[in-house]
C-alpha cells in the first residue's frame, strides 16, 4: 500500500481504501480499479491523495532533484520576499521550505514591477482626496455596464438555472470565449470538448462559472492600464494563483461551504491596486519607487505615501459596485485578518497571497510579503502538513490556466 498524489496516479491503480470528499461523502470504494474519468473527478473535488495497493512510491516521486545553483537562488529570492515578517511560525517555515522546491519550477513566471526614478512627493496627494476621486470616477466594467449586477444576482439566487447564466455571460461575447477557453483547459480536465455556456454550468455547477465569470469581468475592467505602470497580465496570473489556493484552502480547512466565495475573494484581493494604477498612474509609480528605495513592503508604502491602500481603495469600489458585503470584508482586511468580521475567511486570502508571492507565480507589483496573521490564521484549523498537498495541487491547476492567461 502507497499513498500516492492523485497527479501522479495513472489508469490501473487499485484504490487500497475508501476515497471520500471534504464532507466524508464517498467518492471512490476500496478495490476499484482508477480509470481516467476517476482521476478528473478526484482532481475535481480537490483530492490530493489515494491510498493505492502495490504501488512503489519511489517510482511516484516526479522531478529529479534541482541542481544547487537553482536551489541557492530560490533561498535567496523567498529569504527576500519573507524579510518583512516574522517567519517562526510553523506555517511560515513550511512555506518557505516548500517555496524553495517549487519556486525554480516556476522561472519565467514570475515578474517583478518596473523600475522608477524617484518620484516627488508632490505626485502624491493625501489619501482623503484620493479616496474622494474615486468617490466620483466612473468605472464603466467593458462592454456591458450591468454585466456584474446581473451575474451578482444569479450568484445570490439559489434558484437561477444554468440558463440564466449563459443569457448574462453571453451578453459579452469576449467574456464567454474566455470562460469556454478555461472551462476546455486542463484545469478541469473534460474528455470532450464543452462549446456551450450552458453546458459549463451543468458539468461544474452555476456557482463556479458565475464566480469565475464575475472575477474575469472585473478584472478586463483594468486591462489597458500601461504596462510602464502594471503587467496586468502578470498581475492577472498572480490573481488568479490566489482564488485557486484560496478555494484549495478553505476546502480543506474549517471552511469548506465557502470555497467558491474564496475563490472569487483571492482573484479580486488586490482590485484596489490596479484602481490606483488605473486612474492615479502617477501615486502608483511613486509607491513603487518609494517600496524599492526605502525597503518597505508596498502595501507600507501606499499608507506612508498617500496615507492610504490599496484595500481601502478596493473596499471603496467593491462597495461602489454594490457587491457582496462578504467579498468586501475578506478584499479589505487580507492584510489584517483579526480585524474582519471573519477572520478565517480574511486570513485564507492572505495565506493564499502569501503562498502565490512564495512560489513566485506572477506579480501583484508587490515584492515583499507584508504581513501574516498568526491567531487569526489558526481558526482556519488546516495543518502544517497538509501544505505539501496545497501546493502541489495549486502548482498543478495554475500549470493548467497559463495557456490561457497567455491569449494575444
Amino acid at each position: 500500500m502507497a499513498l500516492v498524489k492523485v497527479d501522479k496516479v495513472v489508469e490501473g491503480m487499485v484504490l487500497d481504501d475508501d476515497v471520500r470528499d471534504i464532507n466524508s461523502r464517498l467518492l471512490l470504494a476500496k478495490g476499484q480499479a482508477i480509470e481516467s474519468r476517476h482521476i478528473r473527478m478526484l482532481k475535481m473535488w480537490g483530492v490530493f491523495e489515494i491510498r493505492v495497493a502495490g504501488a512503489d512510491p519511489a517510482t511516484l516521486d516526479g522531478d529529479g532533484p534541482l541542481d544547487d545553483a537553482r536551489m541557492t537562488e530560490a533561498a535567496q529570492a523567498v529569504g527576500r520576499i519573507f524579510a518583512a515578517i516574522d517567519t517562526d511560525h510553523p506555517a511560515i517555515r513550511e512555506v518557505m521550505r516548500l517555496a524553495v522546491q517549487i519556486r525554480p519550477q516556476n522561472a519565467g513566471s514570475s515578474r517583478t514591477a518596473p523600475e522608477f526614478k524617484k518620484a516627488g512627493q508632490s505626485a502624491a496627494p493625501d489619501g482623503r482626496s484620493l479616496l474622494a476621486k474615486i468617490e466620483r470616477i466612473d468605472v464603466h466594467l467593458p462592454e456591458v455596464p450591468s454585466l456584474v449586477y446581473e451575474l451578482n444576482d444569479i450568484i445570490a439566487d439559489p434558484l437561477s438555472s444554468a440558463g440564466d447564466i449563459a443569457r448574462v455571460v453571453t451578453k459579452s461575447p469576449s467574456l464567454a470565449a474566455l470562460l469556454l477557453k478555461i472551462v476546455n483547459s486542463a484545469f478541469y480536465g473534460f474528455r470532450s470538448k464543452i462549446d456551450s455556456i450552458s453546458r459549463a454550468v451543468t458539468l461544474i455547477g452555476s456557482k463556479e462559472v458565475s464566480h469565475l465569470a464575475l472575477g474575469i469581468t472585473i478584472m478586463e475592467t483594468f486591462k489597458n492600464i500601461p504596462r510602464a505602470v502594471m503587467d496586468v497580465s502578470s498581475f492577472l496570473e498572480h490573481n488568479l494563483a490566489c482564488g485557486v489556493v484560496a478555494r484549495i484552502i478553505a476546502a480543506h480547512g474549517n471552511i469548506a461551504t465557502h470555497t467558491e466565495q474564496m475563490f472569487v475573494a483571492g482573484m479580486l484581493h488586490d482590485i484596489g491596486r490596479l484602481v490606483l494604477c488605473k486612474y492615479f498612474p502617477q501615486q502608483a509609480m511613486a509607491t513603487f519607487a518609494h517600496a524599492r528605495e526605502t525597503q518597505l513592503p508596498l502595501f507600507k508604502a501606499e499608507q506612508a505615501l498617500l496615507g492610504t491602500t490599496h484595500t481601502q481603495l478596493g473596499r471603496k469600489l467593491l462597495r461602489k459596485w454594490k457587491l457582496p458585503y462578504a467579498l468586501e470584508n475578506n478584499v479589505t482586511y487580507h492584510h489584517n485578518p483579526a480585524a474582519a468580521p471573519s477572520p478565517e475567511m480574511a486570513a485564507t486570502i492572505q495565506m493564499a497571497d502569501i503562498i502565490v508571492h512564495a512560489m513566485g507565480v506572477g506579480g501583484s507589483g508587490e515584492s515583499m510579503i507584508p504581513a501574516f496573521d498568526a491567531k487569526a490564521w489558526e481558526r482556519v484549523n488546516l495543518p502544517v502538513s497538509a501544505f505539501a498537498a496545497v501546493l502541489n495541487q495549486a502548482g498543478h491547476q495554475m500549470e493548467s490556466f497559463r495557456d490561457v492567461l497567455q491569449r494575444g
